[in-house]
């Protein structure tokens, strides 16, 4: 056994802070990007909104942000993120006195930092319980080294990720500890209630997580059961969940914790009768092959009569939640982290091939290496490693259920190779003594870097990683928004709703709200999702403005990554086949996509490929200076506003038809034409349009509107002025021909 041969005690402390300093640097290098002449720039989505709850409660701490009238407008959304992370984040603002928002930015950018290398510490003292300093200290590198934990510990990822991940790994500690040390063990059981509790204040979703603790325990019964042992582990947990219970307690009907109340009560209530019916079997002396099977048994009952039997008090959801977090094959195509790891062979291709497949492959091994160590083992500490490797195994399942959980494996994985690194090197060495050989130290070392280096390399990429998503075009667009649009009531005490909202795709919905400060339809939290999707791909006007006025939106985000990188989703979403609006060309080594005629008639083709063109309420005022596909190139972002439009009435025989040209100049002084034909309406032809012909704004008419009116025997024309007050009060303009 690897702990028998532990040699270093002495140097421990100065490995850990060596690992420290380690990981320090590589979350500062790989957050770079974040930290600008400017302040703070988050690297992704949500980190905008925790900002957001954490700047709200530097100012009014205690109080947490739980009603937020800029999201789903003009509804307003309760929110169903658990508070610690942005408390914490918070209250660390209000001891080092920021009050500020650019030093509450500064502040919380450094506390995912601060607590992924906590949990390099929990790592190293949870691999050194169970095996000894060499493996712990392999472990707590790998763990630094976990490309995806990085990236929610890296400065200025502020997501509750690096906590959740945090509580789950000292939770696992804890009850290592009370297995492996009966003499304290309440104590550590009590400890790890309070970190399962502090979990389910952090996710939502920490159900996931506790539910491996009900399985570890059934295989735990059946072993000692088999084994004739002492009845430890289920005890262990019981205790641990009991407190977690008790301490949830006061906020167990919230919308926020009602789910891990009911689930630690659901698991308290299980381990109680497992333990109760291994004890009943034990006394018996039944055969210990009766305990998983009565398990088995009434897990299938139970599953199959909740429905019947009322859902359970809410236990079928939560069975039904827990499922689609362990496998999200309902989210292809609608969010991309929620997505199962492997689903199909184009996915199994780039996982296998790649280095993470690689560490798949060595962390089961891995997993291998700890069995046979398992098997070789009595007592506490055979239990204590059954709860790791249990827990080890379950983080790969979640994985390959969702990808999202790759921030927590990648850290199981490290430390699963790291015991496979040293199960051969120890099986190795103790072959060339028997041999009468002494084992070459620096062999040893070359093998243990060719094991690290496939996590080396992926931490290396990721470390290097681009910008901040909203970094470049789309920065620049939300502070001009910001600037150029009327301010909003409301937005610092979010009780009552704001004057207008802006309609976006759901992915930029948390920059909105957080750099222009203004309200959105849709969000990260999906909140508005089928208004934003109908919005889009409707191939009506009528229908859009309908959307727009329900939802009191003014303005309209359209950029290159909606109409041919989100396009698939919008698609899913919509239950539309994307195929039916882009061709896909495959030209060798080159794949592009051609626009059919369906997504031109679309709101999203109308503005984003054609500015607007044959629509007359919607107008460009706002284009990014970056150029993206084709030739002429479309600007990465555009945003539009949406006004009532003047009306042109035009008299003119009953044979003619008519429309309306306007030269056009956008902010980045790229010339275009805006076109609208006219229809009949009664014995009038009409038409809308979105611009006037005054010059007073970056985006603006080059000359007055050339309105025309004719037929196969000849075209008349008019040039007439629009002013802005037309445009903006929808006033009605009569045209003679």
């Amino acid at each position: 056994m690897i702990r028998c041969m532990d040699q270093g005690r002495r140097s421990e402390p100065l490995e850990l802070i060596a690992v420290i300093f380690f990981g320090l640097i590589l979350k500062l290098f790989a957050g770079r990007n974040s930290l600008t002449e400017d302040g703070i720039m988050l690297p992704g989505y949500d980190e905008y909104y925790h900002m957001r709850r954490i700047v709200h409660g530097a100012g009014s701490f205690p109080d947490v942000l739980w009603f937020d009238s800029y999201l789903n407008y003009p509804h307003g959304l309760s929110i169903s993120w658990p508070p610690l992370f942005d408390q914490i984040s918070a209250a660390l603002c209000i001891i080092l006195g920021q009050n500020t928002r650019a030093g509450v930015e500064m502040t919380a950018a450094f506390v995912p930092v601060v607590i992924g290398l906590l949990a390099l510490v929990v790592v190293y003292y949870m691999m050194r319980e169970l095996f000894d300093h060499r493996v712990a200290l392999l472990s707590s590198i790998m763990a630094a080294l976990a490309p995806y934990y990085l990236l929610y510990t890296m400065v200025a990822a502020t997501d509750h990720h690096s906590l959740e991940v945090f509580l789950q790994l000292l939770s696992l500690l804890f009850l290592i500890l009370a297995v492996s040390r009966p003499r304290r063990r309440w104590l550590f059981a009590s400890a790890g209630g309070v970190a399962l509790a502090a979990l389910a204040y952090t996710w939502q979703g920490a159900d996931v997580y506790l539910g491996a603790y009900l399985l570890i325990a059934a295989v735990a019964l059946s072993l000692e059961l088999r084994d004739g042992s002492p009845l430890r582990v289920a005890p262990t947990l019981l205790a641990a969940f009991l407190l977690a219970l008790l301490l949830v307690l006061p906020y167990r009907d919230t919308l926020w914790m009602s789910p891990s109340f009911l689930g630690l009560a659901a698991i308290l209530a299980a381990l109680a009768i497992m333990l109760a019916l291994a004890h009943l079997l034990a006394r018996r002396g039944a055969s210990w092959k009766a305990f998983p099977l009565a398990i088995l048994v009434a897990s299938l009952a139970l599953i199959l009569l909740s429905r019947p039997l009322g859902g359970l008090f809410g236990l079928e959801s939560l069975i039904r939640m827990g499922l689609g977090y362990i496998w999200g094959g309902g989210m292809i195509g609608l969010i991309g982290e929620a997505e199962p790891l492997i689903y199909s062979m184009e996915t199994f291709s780039q996982v296998m091939f790649s280095w993470l497949g690689l560490n798949i492959l060595l962390s089961l091994a891995g997993a291998a290496a700890t069995m046979i160590y398992l098997r070789g083992v009595k007592g506490e500490r055979r239990q204590a490693l059954l709860l790791f490797l249990m827990w080890a195994v379950y983080s790969l399942v979640l994985t390959f259920g969702q990808s999202r959980f790759l921030y927590l494996s990648t850290i199981y994985m490290g430390i699963l190779i790291s015991i496979l690194a040293f199960y051969i090197l120890d099986n190795l060495k103790k072959s060339w003594e028997g041999e009468g050989k002494k084992a070459p130290r620096a062999l040893a070392a070359a093998f243990i870097l060719v094991l690290v280096l496939p996590t080396a390399i992926d931490a290396i990429s990721f470390a290097q990683s681009t910008p901040p998503a909203v970094a470049g075009d789309w920065y620049e667009s939300l502070l001009w928004l910001k600037e150029n649009s009327n301010t909003t009531s409301f937005y610092a005490d979010p009780r009552e709703a704001p004057e207008y909202s802006v309609m976006s795709w759901w992915d930029y919905g948390n920059w909105i709200l957080y750099l222009s400060e203004r309200a959105v339809v849709a969000n990260n939290f999906q909140s508005g999702v089928e208004d934003a999707v109908r919005f889009y791909l409707t191939e009506s006007e009528s229908e859009a403005a309908g959307i727009m006025d329900s939802r009191g939106a003014r303005y309209v985000f359209a950029d290159y990554s909606i109409a041919y990188g989100k396009l698939a989703s919008l698609a899913e979403w919509g239950g539309e086949d994307v195929n039916s609006y882009m061709l896909r060309e495959d030209r060798g080594d080159q794949v592009s996509l051609i626009p059919t005629e369906r997504f031109f008639n679309t709101t999203l083709g109308r503005l984003y490929l054609v500015d607007g063109t044959g629509m007359g309420r919607f107008r460009l005022i706002y284009e990014s200076q970056t150029l993206l596909g084709g030739n002429p190139g479309k600007s990465k972002v555009k945003i539009f506003q949406y006004v009532p439009g003047a009306l042109l009435r035009i008299h003119a025989g009953p044979d003619q038809k008519a429309g309306a040209l306007l030269n056009m100049s956008s902010n980045r002084e790229r010339k275009f034409v805006y076109v609208n034909p006219a229809t009949w309406n009664g014995d009038v032809l009409e038409l809308r349009v979105p611009y006037s012909t005054e010059k007073s704004y970056e985006t603006h008419a080059l000359d007055p509107y050339l309105v025309f009116s004719g037929n196969e025997a000849g075209v008349k024309t008019q040039m007439i002025e629009v002013s802005e007050e037309d445009v903006l009060s929808g006033r009605s303009i009569d045209i003679t021909f």
